[in-house]
């Protein structure tokens, strides 16, 4: 059996800007600043970004002075008591907005970065 792939053009990086979204995942990652965690997330729009994927990256640190303690804070809708556990159960399908930035890899391709998550829009 042969096999064949068809090359198609590449999609178009979604825009800098905030978006309804929906947390679809979360995975534990070693990063350069220690044990990291990557939040997946699918864009809700009227329009081409509509269930569009993107994700953020957040040191595993879980506080009110910290990049994911904010983040977890604007999905739950409370910043967690000392002590409390999160689990992947309390974030997954829960609405929130992003905010994405652009980045550059050091092969020179642009992505969509999420450098924020903020409470879901009323």
């Amino acid at each position: 059996m042969s096999w064949t792939a068809t090359a198609k053009e590449a999609a178009t990086t979604v825009p800098e800007g905030e978006f309804e979204a929906e947390v679809t995942g979360a995975q534990d990652m070693d990063g350069t600043h220690g044990p990291t965690v990557r939040l997946d997330f699918l864009l809700h729009t009227d329009d081409e970004w509509d269930e569009r994927r993107v994700t953020g990256l957040a040191t595993k640190k879980l506080s009110e002075n910290t990049k994911l303690g904010r983040w977890v804070a604007a999905i739950i809708g409370h910043m967690p008591s000392v002590g409390e556990e999160i689990t992947i159960e309390n974030l997954l399908h829960k609405h929130c907005r992003v905010v994405i930035k652009h980045k550059t890899s050091p092969d020179g391709k642009t992505f969509a970065n999420v450098v924020d998550v903020l409470a879901a829009g009323k």
